[in-house]
């Protein structure tokens, strides 16, 4: 009899068993957390999605706050180059043919006026020099036999006729020398002192601007060899990126400096129409005064007046996928908001849409905020919620 009880117990025990899975299989199972559908808790309701953008400011330590500022008119330096105005430059030329021997000043030094720049090996220079030494020699044998038939003449031991023959023959050995000695001047050569060689100096103080020869290169007369600033610098060229300043009209006023400290007013003297070829950046001048000017090619600095726009560290903005930006702090949380980013002034950029000024932003730290974002975008941190 217990033996049979036994049984029925065991028996009556594994039907309850089987019974409780089973129920457990019909019935649903829970919601679990990101899956879609409705919750056990609330039917009906979907779960709020995950917002990366909002990133707990708890979590990262090492931030520092700034307020936005009001918005400014700023100015920033751009590297510009010492120009010489076009109207004060000379072009350099070969008053013979030759071959380009050697060159004594290179391009971009100053030089003062009558300076040798570059010499060139004439053998046309050398037969002018020859037909001047051959006529003054003509010349020089035709006047003394002009002298000899004169004594002779007022001697009555010579005739008239001989006397003038003698003083024709002196006349064109004058005109031969004539000419081949202004063959030699139209050169800007002194008769007495040309050779084989000639110098081509410096037609005032200044600098070569560039040559256009090379050494060796045979030259034709009146051929260019190279332009020469023949005065100082007077303007300033610099080239600045888009957008392009606003409120600087021509005549503007502003300033230029050399690394040295001189400093020189500047006059805008005219604004770009079009971009340059190859920088695509917008070109401008401007006059320069007050004080001994530059040489050509001198690296200068001009202050350009900008827009007025809020300005903020560099350190407050990040690129996060190709968008520029800035965390912005609300309440215990930090998002990110895309802005508009100007020109950079040293250590800070003006910033010219996106923020307000009172907002409060990271302005350090914000890439430790940039690497927490993306590293949540990507699935690479798990989060309890």
């Amino acid at each position: 009899m217990n033996k049979l009880f036994q049984v029925t117990a065991l028996n009556l025990a594994l039907l309850g068993f089987i019974a409780c899975d089973r129920k457990k299989e019909a019935a649903p199972p829970h919601t679990v957390h990101g899956s879609e559908g409705a919750s056990a808790e609330h039917p009906g309701e979907k779960p709020a999605e995950e917002d990366h953008n909002r990133l707990p400011l708890k979590e990262v330590r090492g931030l520092h706050f700034l307020a936005v500022p009001e918005p400014k008119a700023e100015g920033a330096w751009y590297p510009a180059e010492a120009i010489g105005d076009e109207s004060a430059q000379a072009m350099l030329s070969a008053p013979v043919k030759g071959i380009v021997s050697a060159f004594s000043i290179p391009p971009g030094r100053h030089v003062g006026a009558g300076a040798a720049l570059l010499t060139l090996q004439s053998p046309e220079l050398a037969r002018l020099k020859a037909d001047w030494l051959g006529s003054k020699a003509k010349l020089q044998r035709a006047e003394a036999e002009l002298a000899r038939e004169q004594r002779l003449f007022e001697a009555q031991a010579g005739s008239r006729r001989e006397l003038e023959s003698a003083r024709s023959e002196a006349t064109m050995a004058q005109a031969d020398e004539e000419a081949s000695r202004l063959a030699l001047e139209a050169r800007g050569l002194r008769p007495e002192s040309a050779g084989a060689a000639f110098t081509v100096k410096a037609p005032s103080a200044g600098s070569v601007v560039a040559y256009k020869v090379q050494l060796g290169q045979g030259v034709e007369a009146g051929q260019e060899l190279g332009a020469f600033q023949s005065a100082a610098a007077s303007l300033a060229r610099i080239e600045l990126p888009l957008p392009a300043p606003q409120d600087w009209a021509p005549g503007a006023l502003t300033e230029a400096r050399r690394a040295d400290g001189q400093r020189w007013k500047a006059r805008l003297e005219g604004t770009p129409s079009t971009l340059s070829g190859d920088t695509r950046r917008l070109s401008y001048r401007l006059r320069l005064s007050g004080g001994p000017l530059p040489i050509p090619g001198t690296p200068l600095e001009v202050h350009v007046p900008l827009m007025k726009a809020i300005v903020l560290p560099q350190s407050a903005l990040q690129q996060v996928e190709g968008t520029w930006g800035v965390f912005v702090k609300e309440g215990e949380e930090a998002v990110f908001r895309p802005v508009r980013r100007g020109a950079e002034l040293g250590g800070d950029v003006m910033v010219l849409d996106g923020v307000k000024p009172g907002e409060t932003v990271v302005s350090e730290g914000a890439y430790l905020l940039k690497s927490l974002q993306i590293k949540r975008k990507s699935g690479g941190e798990d989060h309890d919620h």
